[in-house]
């Protein structure tokens, strides 16, 4: 089976977020199922480079010259990404003949408008939609991407919904009928994890007797760890002597979070590490004795996949996928997003109640290599592309 990706960023291509990752273990174990698999998206990050094959389609996003600065994202993504989604359609319709086409979110809105109903079904998967989440100011800024998004999706044959517990959002935020929507959780390459998991800390100096509290993300405001600063904070006279938090992630937040660290009086505990290598960061799940993840609002979270997968237990806030996969008091705590006392308690309670948490953490990797590895989710996406097929009068995975 032939299959295009249309997607604005992949791994090891254009770093190590989330989209990234699940993109890159998509390709990964599409490949391994016998698939042909092109990949269409941005040239990769000078930085980042890796050796090219044939099997990546690099088309340019620059067409306006917007300042590659935090404040014109916004800009960015209702101009330049658009404009490569349509772009990158056409680079797709004239080089490769696919059997499905799978887009992430406005990435697929090139696809919509040039080839949906024309050629190859359209899969969308919209991932966190965060652009439809944040501030009202923010939403209205967005409206063109947010427009685009749903023309995709009233386009596409499935949208994906990437946890069960966002398909109801899936179908209020992108107006999707519910006949079309598919729920295939987000997974992570376990095999890839373990691999990577003999490395020691080498980004700063942790020592035996540490409690480590790690949290992963980028550091904007939707992200939440200027609330879990605060309640870090106000509990710090009742934590135990040897804690440290550490924080990596780059983003448009780190001053923000840097002054209210030091307003705090947490600086001599916290870490901001910035970006790490795939090894540091698995050494760091490694070492760390919590995974903390305050976030506002969040699509499926690879990141909790990956601590979980660490055996570590873990206290989120109660959205998007987490509730799938963090049980309260099976696998971590949930709390309400942004209320800053609830998660100070619940931090002091879990560390206090420390013979919990290796239960938790024990339940956590049992959660995901039952429900969230790639060798199972490939053959769920497989089994839809191949009723796609069927439905659009081509042949079964089988042939």
């Amino acid at each position: 089976m032939k299959v295009a990706l249309i997607t604005r960023a992949i791994h090891p291509l254009h770093g190590r977020g989330g989209l990234e990752r699940h993109t890159g273990a998509l390709k990964r174990y599409l490949e391994r199922a016998g698939c042909d698999v092109r990949v269409f998206t941005q040239p990769p990050h000078q930085e980042l480079s890796e050796p090219r094959d044939e099997t990546y389609t690099f088309t340019s996003s620059r067409m306006l010259p917007w300042p590659r600065r935090p404040g014109f994202v916004v800009l960015e993504r209702n101009t330049n990404y658009l404009i490569w989604s349509v772009r990158a359609a056409r680079e797709l319709i004239g080089s490769f003949e696919p059997d499905i086409v799978q887009a992430d979110g406005g990435a697929g809105f090139g696809y919509a408008r040039l080839g949906a109903g024309k050629h190859a079904p359209l899969v969308l998967h919209p991932h966190g939609m965060e652009e439809f989440k944040t501030t009202a100011l923010k939403r209205a800024a967005y409206f063109p991407l947010r427009n685009a998004i749903r023309y995709a999706a009233a386009r596409a044959a499935r949208v994906i919904a990437p946890d069960h517990s966002m398909q109801e959002e899936v179908q209020k935020l992108l107006g999707v009928e519910p006949e079309k929507i598919a729920v295939i959780p987000n997974a992570i390459d376990i095999e890839e994890i373990d691999r990577r998991s003999d490395g020691e800390v080498s980004v700063l100096d942790l020592e035996a007797r540490d409690t480590v509290l790690l949290s992963v993300g980028r550091l904007e405001a939707n992200k939440g760890f200027v609330d879990l600063a605060k309640a870090l904070g106000a509990i710090r006279k009742e934590m135990p002597e040897h804690w440290k938090w550490v924080l990596v992630g780059e983003g448009s937040e780190r001053a923000t979070i840097e002054r209210v660290v030091n307003k705090c009086g947490i600086a001599p505990k916290t870490f901001l590490v910035g970006s790490v290598s795939d090894e540091q960061l698995h050494a760091l799940y490694k070492r760390a004795n919590l995974f903390v993840h305050p976030t506002r609002y969040e699509g499926s979270s690879i990141v909790t996949l990956e601590a979980m997968a660490h055996s570590k237990p873990v206290i989120a806030t109660r959205v998007g996928g987490i509730p799938d996969k963090v049980l309260d008091g099976v696998s971590g705590i949930l709390v309400e997003p942004g209320d800053v006392d609830a998660l100070a308690r619940t931090l002091v309670a879990a560390i206090t109640e420390s013979e919990m948490l290796a239960e938790w953490g024990h339940e956590g990797r049992r959660i995901v290599e039952q429900e969230f590895s790639w060798s199972k989710r490939v053959h769920e996406l497989l089994e839809l592309y191949a009723e796609l097929r069927r439905e659009d009068g081509g042949m079964t995975v089988a042939d």
